[in-house]
């Protein structure tokens, strides 16, 4: 898990230094991730820590002298510092997922809303035909697709907005998440 985040910094830090040009994209992103994870297997797993804890803290730091407000180049072009800085906590969240880090019940609740929140926003910025119809409501999220509506719990949504049908312990849950997508 530590390599691919390290991989995500060395993306991060050639956003900053204008680089992003010399990294090899070959085989989209899958491609790039996994030629990161597998350049870091040669690595101790305290030197892959130590990599990412440096990358990460010069990544921080730059972010930081630029702002919320400011923009960054990335793949894409520039994108607002404050949607990267979204973007890049519900990556860590998705993948503290994967690793089942504990929280408390009301912690998760609350990580669970923010990261719906995001998500809903973020899937109506970068779809283009078909928006996502969905609505946050209390403790669930009423999903409107094909002329019916769902009403999901928020693990639920969250497994289906981040395509994880897996980390739901409920199989009929999974099944309903693996039909909707």
């Amino acid at each position: 898990m530590v390599a691919h985040l390290s991989t995500d910094e060395v993306y991060d830090q050639a956003c900053l230094d204008g680089t992003m040009d010399q990294l090899p994209f070959s085989g989209g992103l899958h491609g790039w991730n996994a030629r990161g994870v597998r350049v870091r297997r040669a690595m101790s797993p305290l030197e892959v820590l130590q990599e990412w804890e440096a990358r990460q803290a010069l990544v921080r730091w730059a972010w930081g002298k630029i702002g919320v407000e400011g923009t960054i180049e990335t793949s894409i072009g520039r994108y607002p510092m404050r949607l990267q800085v979204w973007h890049l906590a519900r990556e860590y969240a998705i993948h503290a997922d994967d690793i089942e880090v504990p929280m408390s019940p009301r912690e998760r609740t609350a990580q669970l809303r923010w990261r719906i929140a995001f998500g809903l926003f973020a899937a109506q910025d970068e779809q283009e035909d078909e928006s996502l119809d969905a609505e946050l409501r209390g403790d669930e999220v009423q999903l409107r697709q094909d002329g019916a509506v769902h009403h999901l719990e928020l693990e639920t949504f969250n497994a289906y907005l981040t395509n994880r049908p897996q980390q739901l312990t409920d199989p009929k849950q999974r099944a309903l998440v693996r039909k909707l997508t």
